[in-house]
């Protein structure tokens, strides 16, 4: 009988046009740092705002609530989780077919469980994993990577270059500086005691680093509103400066998101760029002009032969664009294209290295290639982002002097660039296609001899969680070529998953050329040489 009734119920509600298709979830995220299930740093924490991603999962318009927080229920959606035996309901902010927003209530059981979405049917129960702290960093493109939400103590902002109509809340007014007291937003810092309290302390043992440098902590704990949490802190004397410095909080072994914020030096209010193509002037352009960059790049690389135990390629890549990206971020945008401070390191979400720049890009017409002339002759590369190869056997990239030519198109100018390549640092420890094993916990020291005045090496590494390689984190570390040594920080590697799914490469990056053609606000050359290194990660 009760079958019988249920589909009866079901047809007239197929009749009235009323039939739901049962809710499934894809993933489960903290708010703010957007950090894919299955990644060490992917816990929810109790008391914090969270994102639910999936199908079928509330209407096909988006729904509000008119105070966040405050319901179990939201236009017919509503959440339950169940840990340890225990189910709570979740605190609504937003539904919409394909996405929710809520609160985990701070009273829910600690450990591994299910969390379920109701709308019309109840969904298929899903996994989640609830800890009692695991920190978001809010970031400008709701991704959370690239820009940090972080505030003056009057609730400016902090940004690349100081807005003429600075001075009152949620406006641009420039770079930190050392020794500034400043706020960052985040969520996950932990439970309180009535999930409805505002401005309570939460003091938890954590820490908070600014490029790399531990930061002093004024006060940690609820802000303004349910969920949302601040952390003041004190940008320290001897931070590093740049447009793109990285930040992140660590709780234990919880490590936020990465994120990114400018500091500039004493007295001024304008960041200066790490990427050495930037120059000020160009930097006050993107932050205050037109909200479109054109911008052309050409690479060339000298990375190990794949499939070959030995042996180089040598490739190259040129790309013209033009990225036009939203008024919102344009205060931020450098933040998400410069290269972090030597000295530092950024992780990203993700096994793509870099951050996503926010906007729309169109490709730009600069002709038919590119002619790059040196020591060993002439290659051509297309003007198409492909990369080409240039040397099967790695003979063409030889250090030496280079003259790159532009035929130019509709529109990018013709050009002629002079280019050099220095001989490259020679890496020591760990040696060349090593396999190593590093603990996460100890990081890991890299050291090498050689380098060319004013070049860069670039450490990478990334690690999924299966072989399958759909899921995982990945890092960028930049250190000039005179320090000879360079320790990847646990703070970093604490935030890759543990296992063999990965490796590292270490980059030398000898100085970026630049040129200039007509309808480009930028243009760029950068080589590098690339040494491979498979890493097990404990």
């Amino acid at each position: 009988m009760k079958a019988i009734r249920t589909s009866c119920l079901w047809a007239l509600a197929a009749a009235a046009g009323l039939v739901y298709g049962q809710p499934a979830i894809t993933n489960v995220v903290n708010a703010a740092s957007n950090i894919t299930a299955g990644l060490p740093n992917a816990g929810i924490a109790q008391g914090s705002i969270f994102t639910i991603y999936g199908s079928n999962l509330g209407p096909a318009a988006i729904s509000i609530a008119q105070e966040a927080f405050q319901s179990t229920s939201l236009s017919g959606t509503s959440v339950s989780v169940t840990v340890n035996g225990t189910t709570v309901a979740a605190l609504m902010y937003y539904t919409l077919a394909t996405q929710v927003a809520a609160l985990l209530p701070s009273n829910t059981p600690v450990g591994t469980g299910t969390i379920t979405v109701t709308y019309g049917r109840v969904g298929v129960a899903s996994p989640i994993t609830v800890v009692a702290n695991n920190l978001g960093i809010f970031t400008y493109s709701q991704d959370g990577q690239g820009a940090g939400i972080v505030t003056n103590p009057d609730y400016t902002l902090v940004s690349v270059t100081k807005a003429a109509n600075c001075g009152v809340p949620l406006t641009a007014c420039g770079a930190a500086n050392p020794g500034d007291t400043l706020i960052l937003w985040a969520t996950g810092l932990g439970p309180v005691s009535n999930d409805g309290d505002v401005g309570v302390a939460i003091n938890i043992p954590l820490t908070v680093w600014l490029g790399g440098v531990q930061a002093t902590v004024t006060y940690q704990g609820r802000g303004c509103c349910e969920g949302e949490d601040q952390i003041n802190f004190v940008v320290p004397a001897n931070v590093p400066t740049g447009c793109a410095v990285p930040l992140a909080v660590q709780i234990g072994n919880e490590i936020s998101n990465y994120t990114v914020m400018a500091v500039a030096q004493t007295g001024s209010r304008t960041c200066t760029a790490s990427a050495s193509f930037f120059t000020s002037s160009e930097v006050q352009q993107i932050t205050t002009g037109s909200g479109t960059v054109n911008v052309g790049m050409i690479k060339l690389e000298r990375q190990p032969a794949q499939g070959q135990s030995s042996g180089n390629t040598d490739t190259g890549q040129a790309q013209f664009f033009g990225f036009t990206f939203p008024a919102a971020i344009q205060p931020f945008f450098i933040s998400y294209i410069d290269d972090s401070p030597p000295g530092t390191c950024l992780v990203n979400n993700s096994l793509n290295y870099g951050i996503n720049s926010p906007g729309t890009q169109i490709n730009l017409d600069a002709g038919a290639g590119i002619k790059v002339t040196g020591p060993n002759g002439s290659q051509n590369i297309a003007v198409n982002g492909n990369t080409a190869t240039l040397s099967a056997g790695g003979t063409f990239l030889s250090p030496g002097a280079y003259t790159i030519t532009g035929t130019g198109g509709a529109n990018v100018g013709s050009f002629t660039a002079p280019y050099t390549i220095p001989m490259p640092p020679t890496l020591e420890s760990p040696a060349s296609g090593a396999n190593v094993s590093v603990t996460r916990a100890n990081g890991i020291t890299f050291t090498w001899s050689g380098g060319a005045a004013n070049s860069i090496i670039q450490i990478q590494g990334q690690s999924a969680t299966d072989n399958t390689n759909t899921n995982g984190a990945s890092f960028d570390c930049y250190v000039a070529a005179s320090a000879g040594t360079f320790t990847i920080p646990a703070s970093v590697l604490l935030a890759l998953p543990p296992g063999n799914f990965g490796g590292m490469d270490f980059q030398p990056n000898p100085a970026y050329g630049t040129f200039s053609a007509s309808g480009l606000n930028l243009g760029f050359i950068q080589m590098k040489y690339n040494t491979q290194i498979s890493a097990t990660l404990q």
